[in-house]
Parts: structure tokens; sequence; C-alpha cells
């Protein structure tokens, strides 16, 4: 068939289907057909307001084709969006048409990932609280407090990140351990493109605080500045790498005080394992490396996995890997951290 005939083709079917069904029209892969109002999609399955039923959810996976007799969002699997009329091809296949003048564009339904999706807010929030806590009795008494918290802030061209962090431990009624972290990090993207799907290069910059009482560090205060990649950025992956320059200032209880500019390296991911579980694994961490001495690095990282329990309710499990090659004098160059944690996101 020319590409001619098959645009009269479809065109002539779209008006047929608009006499017939009055509606729209979905068909399931079993031969059965629905017809009413598509509303949009949630959780991989489409919702359809119908005058019988009311609305009718349809997994995304049991439908062969969508029959519209007005426009729809379309929003596709490599996270394009298009827009038009749906109709059939040869019976099974779909098209999409923006307007009458336009060429029709030929699809799938495992192409779609959400018909009409919601607005996006002029501000997104999503962030996370967790907390642990151990006690142990016997032999030795031992009990451990652990907290974090992580907001983000996006909106069109911009992120803003905090993080908090903290942890203590007393061992026999005697503080054992006590650290404790604050991080800001503001990013400017540069493209003007949709930010949930489209936007790549950015600029950040940053300001963090870091408290270790028995590595003998009072405070540890860092700025930095430089350019971002946002690989990934979808409801389900998040993957972005960063590269800069960072200046530190680190003041010790015991020991004298230094202070050096640094390069930074940074890798922050989390994919969802299973969609329908919600199943996290995440990884991050960055790298501050004196420029003026090669010996002098300071590397943190988070590795774990994050289950749903109830609506969002999670539990974490996390190990932190720390290295700091030229800590106070006495203090250990190696810091590890096993956590297990309940917590809230939203």
């Amino acid at each position: 068939m020319t590409a001619t005939a098959q645009r009269l083709s479809v065109a002539f079917t779209c008006v047929f289907l608009a006499w017939y069904v009055s509606g729209d029209e979905v068909i399931i892969n079993n031969g059965d057909h629905l017809t009413g109002t598509i509303i949009t999609t949630e959780k991989g399955k489409l919702i359809i307001e119908t005058s019988y039923a009311g609305e009718v959810k349809v997994q995304l996976s049991d439908i062969q084709t969508i029959v519209t007799d007005k426009s729809v969002q379309l929003v596709l699997e490599d996270d394009t969006q298009v827009s038009g009329i749906l109709s059939t091809v040869d019976g099974t296949g779909m098209a999409i048409q923006g307007d009458i003048d336009s060429e029709f564009q030929t699809l799938s339904m495992n192409q779609i990932s959400a018909i009409n999706p919601p607005e996006t807010p002029a501000v997104q929030i999503s962030g996370q609280f967790n907390a642990g806590i151990e006690r142990n009795r016997g032999n030795t008494d031992n009990d451990k407090y652990h907290l974090d918290a992580k907001t983000r802030f996006r909106w069109f061209n911009s992120r803003l990140n905090i993080n908090t962090d903290g942890d203590l431990e007393r061992t026999n009624n005697k503080k054992s351990k006590q650290k404790g972290e604050l991080g800001i990090k503001y990013d400017y993207f540069f493209d003007n493109e949709d930010y949930l799907f489209h936007q790549k290069w950015y600029l950040w910059s940053g300001v963090g605080f870091e408290h270790d009482k028995f590595a003998d560090l009072n405070l540890r205060t860092t700025t930095g500045l430089g350019p971002g990649y946002q690989i990934l950025e979808t409801e389900r992956t998040h993957l972005s790498v960063e590269a800069g320059a960072s200046y530190i200032w680190e003041n010790f209880d015991a020991s004298e005080g230094q202070d050096y500019a640094a390069a930074r390296w940074a890798l922050d991911f989390k994919h969802q394992l299973f969609n329908l579980w919600k199943l996290e694994a995440f990884h991050n961490h960055h790298l501050r490396w004196s420029v003026e001495d090669t010996d002098r690095y300071v590397f943190n990282s988070e590795t774990g996995l994050r289950i749903p329990i109830i609506d969002r309710m999670q539990a974490t499990v996390q190990f932190n890997f720390d290295r700091n090659n030229s800590p106070a004098q006495d203090a250990k160059k190696n810091d590890y951290d096993t956590l297990i944690t309940g917590g809230y996101a939203w």
C-alpha cells in the first residue's frame, strides 16, 4: 500500500469510527471493545469513563489498539511526547495525527508509557526521611541511633537538593560515635526543554558541612562549582554525573587544621528494579582530591536497596563507605557503616 493510499485509508477509518462509535474506543487483546472517554493512565493502567460502568481500568499490556475522537497526549517509552487523534491501521495497528495537514505516525501499544499524563506542578518536591535504632544488652550495653533526610525541589530549569545525615552511638554509657553531615546543592540547567525529559547539561554549586568527633574532625566545610550532566531523569531512573572544583577547610580538635583546593567528581544513581513493586536500588558517591597533594583525598559513598512496605512507608538496607586518606593524627582512614532503617518517602 502506498503512503498516499495508507493516509486515505486511515482518514476514512477515523471519519467512519467517529460517526459509528461516538467517543473513544479501546480494543482489548481478546477482542472485547470498550467505548467511552479516555481519562488518563495510572500505574500502567488506562482509565476510561464509560456510560454503563463508570470508570474502568485496563492494563496497557492488555490493549491491542485505541481509537479516539479528539486529540490525546502520549508519552512514549523514550520519554518523548506527541499529541493527536489515534486511529487504527489495517485493523490491528495504530496511527496518530497531530492535525489534518500533518503526517500520520504509526505506533504500537508497547511504545506508549502514558496517555494524558497529569500536569506537572510548577515545583516538584520529593524526598524521604529514615531512622534506625539498635539496642544491645548483656556483656556489652550498646545503643545506636541513625537519622537521615533528603529533600529535592525541582522546577523549570533548576534543582535544589538538601541532605542531612547523623549517627550517635553509646557503648557502656559512653559515646563511641558522633558524626553528622549537611549538604546543600543547587543545579541550574542550561537548556529550556521540558525538564522531566530533555534537560541534560547543568551548572552545580554547593556547600557542605561534616563533623566526626571520634575522627577528631570538629568541622569540615566544603564549597564547590562545576558542570554536571543528567544522563537520565524519569519517574523510574535517575542518573547524573558531575565534575568541578572545590575548596575545603578542615578544623580538628587536637590536630592542626588545614585547607586546600580540590578537584571533585560525583555520581548519583537510583533505579526501580521492578516498576510494579517499586523496589529501588541506589548508589551515590563523591570524591574530592587535592590539586596540591595527590595523597590527600576524601571519598564518600552510599549503596543500598529501598523496599516499599505500605503506602509511602519504606525500609532501607544500606552500606556506607568513607575514606579520608589524610586523617587527623591517630584517626583511621576508612569508615564503614551497615544500616537497616525504616522511613517515609514523599
